[in-house]
């Protein structure tokens, strides 16, 4: 179809954006509640005894189940073995879902996508209309360190109106979020009323935790996965907790397999520099998100994101940078921090400059830690190689951060059966409960079932894991071999 040839892409350009502005500012562009309801939620079925450990196998079965509830007509989504070739190599996620990646912050190609976004992107944090904890929750302060006491919301799940024995389960906000966001609020209550004990969770730098410590800065995800770390014993210390789970967006999506893979990884992990190491003390050997990890939309090529808010973006053409110029700018302003701007990459370096850390190459070696996918040349790690608790990651084929391909990327280079991926047709960026309010919440409640959970299919526990890549970045012959075999047998069924 020649879209040129429409009446509507013959309009002057300025009316397209009088148009656009309209739409934006409609209310089907604000934030949205999608509480759970009644009959929501469809139940699978426990895989098989003796059937092979791997969460890339539990996704397949359940998604099986469950494909039925995603909307009618949506493109077949793509599972983790689907996400590479015979080869290993990546494959080309949007010329699956015939999507062109430089039209996905465009109103008129990417509608559903912007829409599903904004809806479950919650407002900056302002600190002038705090509210309360949520019924059936309680304030919580959790010490991270000897000097700082970080901030939740705990609700226990109960049985009788007595508190039940369960797993705990960590939701954290999106790039500098906070708890009374609907779409929290509206999965915190999920779970609870599923039978899991929920955190809603504020780490340093981020709602009610930046609020009463104001001096300490965020620093991206360095202390903040340590702090994750103490966050999970903190929980399984008290009465009634098992074993603790984890849910990250957006960029606390980053955040919560940097957690998988922190549990999991030697300390002297080419990604932790002697510099890094220096300011994060070591940690009691102890297993955290047994459960398993959540990451819905991660923004994997964030270091792309951070040289493209190097310049200001308009808020019609890329509404979704634009929107984020403005929330790095409020922060950087709120801090009283020189020249606030949208440069995100400035945002870090004042952040750091005020952060425990120190040294000349401060931010590169905390760059370096965070990174989860190479960037021109300078190296990730091969982190996810490294989790010995179930992951999965949720991405959308229509996200306007762009970064749907990254997945396949992380994929190709991630032999390890505990990691699984699913990119689905919509969702936009964190707004999946939007596009299929069923499917998301039976994916996560069945995720952390402990009958039939990716938890309950990956009952071995490792004390290291024996998946991490070649750390050169090249696939090995033998995962090359074990990739195409695989393949090649789930092709033959």
């Amino acid at each position: 179809m020649n879209v040129n040839a429409l009446p509507i892409f013959r309009a002057p350009l300025a009316t397209l954006w009088a148009l656009a502005a309209l739409l934006l500012a409609s209310g089907c562009f604000a934030e949205q509640s999608f509480p759970m309801r009644t009959g929501d939620v469809v139940r699978t079925a426990p895989d098989a005894p003796g059937a092979p450990i791997s969460t890339r196998r539990w996704l397949v079965r359940t998604h099986r189940a469950l494909r039925h509830l995603l909307p009618p007509g949506s493109a077949e989504p793509l599972l983790t073995d689907d996400l590479t070739d015979v080869s290993g190599r990546p494959v080309d996620v949007f010329a699956h879902f015939r999507r062109n990646p430089a039209w996905l912050q465009t109103l008129f190609f990417n509608y559903w996508g912007l829409q599903h976004s904004a809806q479950c992107t919650g407002r900056d944090f302002d600190p002038q209309s705090l509210a309360p904890p949520w019924p059936g929750f309680e304030e919580v302060h959790i010490p991270v360190s000897d000097t700082l006491d970080t901030y939740g919301w705990l609700g226990m799940a109960k049985n009788g109106g007595a508190v039940r024995d369960a797993d705990c389960i960590v939701l954290l906000p999106g790039f500098f979020g906070y708890n009374d966001i609907k779409r929290t609020n509206d999965l915190a209550h999920a779970l609870l009323a599923a039978g899991f004990h929920v955190l809603a969770y504020e780490n340093r730098g981020y709602g009610h935790t930046d609020l009463a410590h104001p001096e300490v800065p965020y620093t991206f995800g360095v202390s903040e996965t340590r702090n994750l770390m103490v966050v999970s014993d903190w929980l399984q210390d008290r009465p009634h907790i098992r074993r603790t789970g984890l849910i990250g967006f957006c960029w606390s999506a980053n955040q919560a397999l940097l957690a998988a893979w922190y549990d999991g990884c030697p300390r002297t992990h080419p990604s932790i520099t002697k510099n890094i190491a220096a300011h994060l003390p070591p940690l009691p050997e102890r297993r955290r998100f047994e459960a398993g990890v959540i990451a819905f939309s991660p923004t994997l090529a964030y270091e792309e994101i951070i040289d493209k808010l190097k310049t200001p973006r308009n808020v019609l053409k890329e509404p979704v940078l634009a929107v984020l110029q403005e929330t790095i700018r409020k922060r950087m302003a709120d801090k009283h921090y020189p020249r606030p701007s949208g440069n995100l990459r400035q945002l870090i370096d004042d952040e750091f400059a005020r952060s425990e850390f120190s040294g000349p190459n401060v931010v590169h070696d905390a760059l370096r830690f965070v990174r989860l996918l190479p960037y021109h040349g300078r190296p990730a790690g091969h982190k996810m190689g490294c989790a010995r608790v179930p992951v999965l990651i949720v991405h959308a084929s229509n996200d306007p951060m762009g970064t749907a391909e990254g997945v396949a990327d992380l994929i190709a280079r991630t032999d390890n059966p505990l990691v699984a991926a699913l990119i689905l047709d919509g969702g936009g960026h964190v707004g999946f409960v939007s596009y299929a309010r069923r499917y998301y919440y039976s994916l996560i409640i069945n995720f952390f079932d402990p009958q039939v959970g990716a938890a309950a299919a990956t009952t071995t526990r490792y004390a290291k894991s024996p998946f991490s890549r070649d750390p050169t970045g090249s696939a090995s012959a033998t995962h090359r071999l074990t990739t195409k075999t695989r393949r090649t047998a789930a092709h033959a069924r």
